[in-house]
């Protein structure tokens, strides 16, 4: 366990703006292969995972973004079995995508020392790296997802900022290879940043996803320690219409049925970024 003088954490989402938190205590700090990986405690957030000095997650509001993430296109899947989970090496998405009974998970997460640091120091997040429905691949997924066609239902895309290791996730080849690996009813779901400091890339990535998928789908939800405190997701399919076809999991802390509906109302100035390429589903 490292366990340094206290720090000040930093992060600059613009040159004027940006989110301060105390480092308690630093619990982990490397550089991997791909970016430098640290987890460390905060009095209020409690513990942070930080990739390249970027918050990935925290324990106290990590829960609205993995469930956003996960349950609004695993709830619009008519039979959601086969999963495949880009990045999210923390766990996160994988704990709340087992929530279904699907039969088979596959995660695809570029940086080991992720998965390794998260299971020791984010057991709650983590928790369910484990199930032995899942399997673990560690591998660049924009390679690996090329040798797989026609297998997936659900395809989650939660990856770091499209920089560095992540470019190529936004990219067109990547979404034509999801294209290929998607099921007829198939879904893809990723994050698409903040609908206040980068809505040129929101615009990008729908764009991109507008020429391959014919069902374009978006919606946002407030995350606090994320720039804006408001994040942004795009939603696809192969032409399957979204609504609610499966059970809720109970005991969810963000995810409803309220919240499921309301949450692809696009405030207008994301709209009109958007405009031509994302339609409402209700």
């Amino acid at each position: 366990m490292v366990d340094r003088q206290k720090e000040e954490y930093r992060e600059y989402h613009s040159p004027h703006s940006g989110i301060f938190l105390k480092k308690d205590r630093i619990l982990f700090r490397e550089q991997s292969q791909y970016q430098e990986i640290e987890i460390f405690e905060n009095g209020f957030f409690g513990r942070v995972l930080t990739l390249d000095g970027l918050v990935m997650t925290t324990e106290r509001d990590e829960f609205i973004y993995h469930e956003m993430l996960v349950h609004p296109a695993m709830v619009s899947h008519p039979a959601p079995e086969r999963i495949l989970i880009v990045g999210g090496g923390d766990g996160g998405t994988a704990r709340e995508v087992l929530k279904y009974p699907v039969k088979e998970v596959h995660l695809v997460e570029i940086d080991g020392m992720v998965i390794e640091a998260s299971r020791r120091y984010l057991p709650t997040i983590s928790s369910a790296l484990d199930d032995e429905r899942l399997r673990i691949h560690v591998e660049d997924a924009t390679i690996w997802i090329e040798d797989h066609r026609d297998e997936f239902d659900v395809v989650i895309v939660d990856s770091t900022d499209p920089i560095g290791p992540a470019e190529g996730l936004i990219g067109e080849a990547f979404f034509e290879n999801v294209f290929r690996a998607l099921r007829k009813d198939g879904i893809m779901v990723i994050q698409s940043e903040s609908p206040h400091y980068h809505l040129d890339t929101i615009r990008t990535i729908a764009k991109r996803l507008f020429r391959i998928f014919p069902v374009l789908h978006m919606y946002t939800a407030p995350i606090p320690t994320y720039p804006g405190g408001y994040w942004a997701f795009s939603m696809v399919t192969k032409g399957l219409r979204i609504e609610e076809r499966q059970e809720i999991p109970g005991g969810l802390k963000y995810f409803n049925r309220s919240i499921y509906r309301g949450a692809f109302a696009l405030p207008q100035f994301l709209k009109e970024k958007v405009k031509g390429m994302v339609q409402e589903p209700f």
